[in-house]
């Protein structure tokens, strides 16, 4: 009858054996533990640092013993809880997979120090000027929209800081304030293309010439510290075709990053006079 009553709570209670089991294991350790500590005090051959070091080594290795037959009792148990919470993990990651990108993102742009607050730069055809930051999300001051617009539109865009790990960045702002931008102005039909090109050159360097000292000097000390060859930094020209064959004059030279719209503006005033008294005078 005992032994049929034990049967049946057993079956009752589903974890009553590795219950029993884990019981009498962590009580057989302990007075394992207990036998073998006596014997080694009492042990006359042995120093008391002796003692004292093969007991903390008994203790230690007797607990990682004892963890493990417990462990190993309660596997099939703890294998599908295990699962379990794997799989609630797994939804958890899928279900925050962008947050955990944009904090990833943060945290690789803050401790490379790819850009700071004021800083200009571009990324995924988004261009503007940082203005705050966090881990999250990184906020700028809208540049553009046109591809070759220096002007800041107003407009605020909240960039998820994921694209930091998927999108090439680009950042204009390492030369002390300073960079080296360009302005596309069309051909005027009938005109030399050096007569223009002269007209931009000229007027390129009359808005560098106050700075552009500052500018070599910046620009030239990153280069050096870097290791680059150092670009020509003075203002200069290139011709190109568009989509449609137009012939164009790409203007290179470094600006202030503080004041590009302003210099957009005045390059682009004088180009439509000087395209104007052209067109009268022809």
């Amino acid at each position: 009858m005992n032994i049929e009553a034990l049967i049946n709570s057993s079956q009752s209670y589903p974890y009553s054996k590795e219950i029993l089991f884990t019981v009498l294991v962590f009580l057989g350790f302990i007075l394992s533990r207990k036998i073998i500590g006596r014997r080694i005090t009492k042990n006359k051959d042995l120093k008391k640092a002796e003692k004292l070091a093969i007991i903390k080594k008994l203790n230690f290795y007797s607990n990682f013993l004892l963890v493990f037959l417990i462990l190993l009792l309660w596997f099939s148990q703890l294998h599908s809880v295990f699962v379990s919470l794997l799989a609630v993990a797994a939804a958890v990651v899928l279900a925050t997979k962008e947050m955990i990108m944009c904090i990833t993102g943060g945290i690789l742009v803050s401790m490379n120090k790819y850009f700071k607050d004021g800083d200009r730069i571009e990324i995924h055809d988004i261009r503007g000027y940082v203005i705050e930051k966090s881990f999250t999300t990184t906020k700028i001051l809208e540049i553009g929209p046109e591809k070759n617009s220096q002007q800041t539109t107003g407009n605020i865009i909240a960039i998820p800081n994921s694209l930091f790990l998927t999108q090439t960045l680009k950042n204009e702002s390492y030369f002390q304030g300073y960079s080296i931008n360009s302005f596309a102005f069309k051909h005027i039909k009938k005109m030399r293309l050096e007569e223009l090109e002269k007209f931009l050159l000229e007027k390129a360097n009359e808005i560098v010439a106050p700075y552009l000292a500052n500018a070599v000097k910046y620009i030239s000390r990153f280069c050096e510290k870097e290791g680059f060859d150092i670009p020509s930094i003075e203002p200069r020209v290139k011709v190109f075709l568009d989509d449609e064959s137009e012939v164009h004059l790409l203007l290179k030279m470094p600006v202030k990053n503080n004041d590009v719209a302003n210099i957009e503006q005045k390059l682009l005033r004088d180009y439509v006079k000087f395209s104007e008294n052209f067109k009268n005078n022809k």
